[in-house]
């Protein structure tokens, strides 16, 4: 094991786990765990969707930023980083007996694990439900109200 990380609560080696490693999973299969975890798949695809038809309307879509949210340290920079039980994300080289096995895996770490799941599943819902993700980056649009003197006052006839 190559830059063994240790549980920042509780000292204890990642490899042994401990109640505040919420999940261990090598780099490709990250984010794959975590909506698992937090039984976000629905949500997670409908803001996946979401995200596709807005990138495509704008013109910004292609494939390699679709590719990006599935990266370990973009999902944890929009999702994760902000949730009140995010406690920290590392990085191990880990080698199994299989070469297979053999990798960097990330860790995710929390206080208390399920209330993690807990509230990334409601971030999901939240975003999904809003219809428009919170952006890291980006001014916020501007609001207008229309002007009372373009309106015309008619009363209707019956």
């Amino acid at each position: 094991m190559i830059n063994q990380q240790l549980c920042p609560y509780c000292r204890t080696p990642a490899i042994t786990g401990c109640e505040h490693l919420a999940v261990a999973a090598e780099g490709r299969n990250f984010v794959r765990h975590c909506v698992e975890l937090c039984q976000g798949e629905k949500q997670w695809h409908a803001l996946r969707e979401w995200r596709h038809q807005q990138g495509e309307a704008s013109g910004e879509w292609s494939p390699e930023r679709e590719d990006y949210t599935w990266l370990e340290t973009a999902f944890c920079e929009e999702f994760l980083k902000r949730l009140r039980w995010f406690g920290g994300m590392d990085y191990e080289w880990r080698s199994g007996p299989k070469r297979a096995q053999t990798g960097f895996w990330v860790l995710l770490w929390s206080k208390d694990p399920q209330r993690l799941w807990w509230e990334l599943r409601d971030e999901f819902e939240r975003q999904t439900g809003e219809g428009r993700p919170r952006k890291v980056e980006g001014p916020k649009a501007e609001v207008r109200k229309p002007r009372a003197e373009s309106r015309r006052q008619e009363s209707l006839q019956l």
